[in-house]
């Protein structure tokens, strides 16, 4: 006899693999557990963005955030299964190499910390529908002192990291960084914001 909370737990499981790429489904086996509650992004002064994005989204002008604003996305399980998946996909797949020029690309079989960074922001947004106004990406500084790159996911439980020296997507703030700044969608003029922690 089927009971309600069976139903639901293969409600749910069909939910999911209905959102998935076909290829995940035999990985799946369950929703991750629910990420842990964040915050916001404190936002402060404009600055000027990195010069090696701004080769980057005049080169991939579908990645340029100018005409989405700013936005807090709805953080259900669906979409935190979707973080989760492509966040371990990206890092599982692509090889670290560093990179003597500061070149921003998608990443593909091989790619520093941006091309993680800027591979995630496209499936999330191609794959998943995520609204490119919810996903920034951001730059800060590595507990080494190194300039790092990561994507950040605006959620109404907060803001989460996709970051490809973490497993797990974290809670912004609980990343060694010191962070520096993100970029602002709709911003004039192509700016970034400074973070404010």
């Amino acid at each position: 006899m089927l009971t309600r909370r069976h139903l639901l737990g293969a409600m749910t499981a069909s939910a999911v693999t209905a959102i998935l790429p076909r290829q995940s489904h035999a990985n799946l086996v369950a929703l991750p557990e629910p990420l842990p509650l964040s915050t916001p992004i404190g936002s402060g002064a404009f600055v000027n963005a990195p010069p090696a994005w701004l080769r980057l989204v005049e080169r991939f002008p579908a990645l340029h955030p100018g005409k989405a604003s700013l936005r807090q996305f709805a953080s259900t399980r669906l979409r935190e299964a979707e973080l989760d998946y492509v966040q371990r996909l990206v890092n599982k797949q692509t090889l670290f190499t560093p990179e003597n020029k500061d070149v921003w690309l998608p990443a593909g079989r091989s790619g520093d910390c941006e091309d993680f960074a800027i591979r995630k922001l496209e499936l999330l947004i191609k794959r998943f529908g995520w609204p490119r106004g919810a996903l920034t990406l951001a730059t800060c500084y590595a507990d080494t002192g190194q300039g790092h790159a990561v994507l950040l996911a605006h959620t109404k439980r907060g803001a989460y990291a996709l970051d490809n020296r973490s497993v797990p997507v974290m809670p912004w703030r609980r990343l060694p960084y010191r962070w520096v700044a993100r970029e602002e969608p709709g911003s004039p003029f192509a700016l970034w914001r400074k973070i404010e922690v």
